[in-house]
């Protein structure tokens, strides 16, 4: 059982986890696989959100047939060259052994308490992080930060008018140009 801990201002949140690692019986698509058919085409595998790929192959489906042994109803399927029609086996590798978790039991300060309740916890942390990283001065001219309300959204900030109370900036949104004048509040102070 592995235990890990969390230490915040007010207590430690512990976890206690019960994992088993599951390894198949049956092979994987391999991410790094390249191959060349019968007719010179290029094949590679690709990595796609930890789904594996062929860009330059088709998956084709056969007829469906009644399996006697089984009792049900199957169809086969292939990969073939998008451009000859040829049918290509991509490769595969021995599976690879996956995390199972069996059971897991949360704990403040030593007294047990819920998965809600260290949910609860986790997001106040969360929270309380980002809050600490909001801006209180005017950043730098030409300094990249996200907006508070999309931290994946980086902007740059540009000089602002005269005049303008030292709360806000003006920043310019990466890609499209657009200017906007903006409260320190709705800006993070993290970097790209």
């Amino acid at each position: 059982m592995a235990t890990h801990e969390l230490h915040f201002e007010d207590g430690v949140l512990e976890f206690q986890q019960d994992v088993e690692w599951i390894t198949s019986a049956f092979p994987e698509a391999d991410p790094n696989w390249r191959g060349t058919d019968s007719n010179g085409h290029q094949h590679h595998a690709v990595v796609d959100s930890e789904h594996v790929t062929y860009p330059t192959l088709k998956l084709v489906a056969g007829e469906p047939y009644w399996c006697a042994e089984c009792q049900d109803e199957h169809t086969d399927t292939w990969w073939e060259c998008s451009v000859c029609g040829e049918k290509v086996t991509p490769g595969t590798r021995p599976s690879t052994p996956k995390p199972i978790t069996r059971s897991q039991q949360y704990f403040w300060d030593g007294e047990p308490i819920s998965t809600e309740r260290a949910n609860e916890i986790m997001q106040r942390q969360y929270r309380a992080e980002i809050e600490a990283r909001r801006l209180t001065v005017r950043p730098p001219i030409g300094r990249r930060v996200h907006l508070a309300s999309d931290p994946r959204t980086a902007v740059t900030v540009v000089p602002t008018a005269e005049g303008v109370p030292g709360d806000v900036v003006t920043v310019m949104h990466d890609g499209t140009g657009r200017m906007e004048t903006l409260s320190l509040s709705n800006l993070l102070g993290a970097r790209l």
